[in-house]
């Protein structure tokens, strides 16, 4: 049986009160627990994806990633030289850029348009830049427009760029997994992973990606990583509450998406259960009102949360899907309600497992 890669992922909304000295720190523990990579995620407020990147890479001799860079966040010629500039630092280890619109709040935040078209543009001017070529933007009018670049300017990273970096596609929807197949050299399928595995969609949307990338003339066997959203501690009701919120929101983010009803109910999740936290949702309800109407078979179908024999038995399940769907590595994301004692029981009682 092939052994899965395990990465973590430091999620800084999560990890909000944490300072960089003790994320480092967490990212060092993660690693002599036998982590192969870490991942950093990228949300306006928090700290800047690329400033924490840069302080792992000069501690921490791993291959690191972003999951993922939100390409409305920063111009093309700005994600390139940050990412080229701390690869410098790691050795020719990969540094794997995860690119994807982001989470639902994003477009709360900041004007999301054309997702489609700037996720292809920031990846076909990224594969330039980074290869060192000369870029003009009147080649992707929907980037010049966004961010008020010349198009008829050359833009060139003034130094040579290393080459490990690579490019993950972090959206998960058919059209995004079309342009991601064919524009980039890997595929980050996110937090809803176990969800849409249990849909039964999961398959034909791994298709699309591989069929993009086989009439791209790539070679086969790009590389997957599945986003497992874990929540582990010694106090299993703990681990269970501090995701509620989290897994009913990723749940009804599968309607956003398209699945169907009877998709949903694939998941264990019943619709009349669903339509009432969708309705607390939009009615405004308090937090801790909107946690009470969250199922365990809500938290179940997105999480895997407990003590640590459940999420050991758990994750027999969770393997398997991945395995049977081609992926390479696991990166796991939340960790717990103390992120320090999650990362332990991952090293120590998961790591084993998978």
């Amino acid at each position: 049986m092939t052994r899965l890669q395990a990465g973590v992922q430091l999620h800084l909304s999560v990890l909000k009160s944490v300072r960089l000295p003790d994320l480092v720190a967490l990212g060092q523990v993660a690693v002599a627990g036998g982590i192969t990579q870490l991942w950093v995620t990228d949300n306006l407020g928090n700290r800047n994806v690329f400033a924490v990147l840069a302080a792992l890479a000069a501690k921490i001799p791993v291959s690191l990633g972003t999951a993922v860079a939100v390409p409305y966040f920063h111009n093309p010629v700005d994600i390139a030289g940050a990412a080229a500039a701390i690869n410098e630092m790691m050795d020719g280890r990969e540094l794997s850029l995860g690119i994807a619109r982001g989470n639902p709040s994003t477009a709360g935040f900041i004007e999301t348009p054309k997702p489609i078209s700037v996720l292809r543009e920031t990846a076909q001017s990224l594969n330039q830049l980074l290869s060192g070529e000369i870029v003009t933007f009147d080649a992707y009018p929907n980037l010049a427009s966004y961010f008020n670049l010349n198009p008829s300017a050359p833009f060139r990273l003034s130094f040579t760029p290393p080459g490990s970096v690579r490019l993950y596609c972090g959206g998960n929807g058919p059209l995004s997994l079309a342009v991601g197949g064919q524009f980039m050299d890997g595929l980050i399928f996110g937090g809803t992973f176990q969800a849409v595995g249990l849909t039964g969609r999961l398959p034909s949307l791994l298709r699309t990606f591989d069929d993009a990338a086989e009439t791209a003339g790539k070679a086969g066997g790009q590389p997957k990583v599945a986003e497992i959203k874990l929540s582990i501690s010694r106090d299993a009701k703990a681990a269970r509450s501090f995701v509620a919120n989290s897994a009913g929101t990723r749940l009804l983010s599968l309607r956003d998406r398209g699945f169907s009803e009877e998709e949903i109910r694939r998941t264990g999740v019943g619709s009349e259960d669903l339509d009432r936290l969708e309705k607390a949702r939009k009615s405004g309800a308090p937090r801790e009102q909107l946690s009470a109407l969250v199922s365990d078979a809500m938290i179940d179908a997105i999480f895997v949360a407990g003590d640590p024999g459940y999420c050991r038995e758990r994750m027999v399940e969770v393997c398997k899907l991945a395995r049977d769907n081609g992926f390479h590595q696991l990166m796991f994301s939340e960790l717990g309600p103390d992120p320090a004692e999650g990362l332990r029981l991952l090293c120590d009682d998961i790591l084993p497992v998978i």
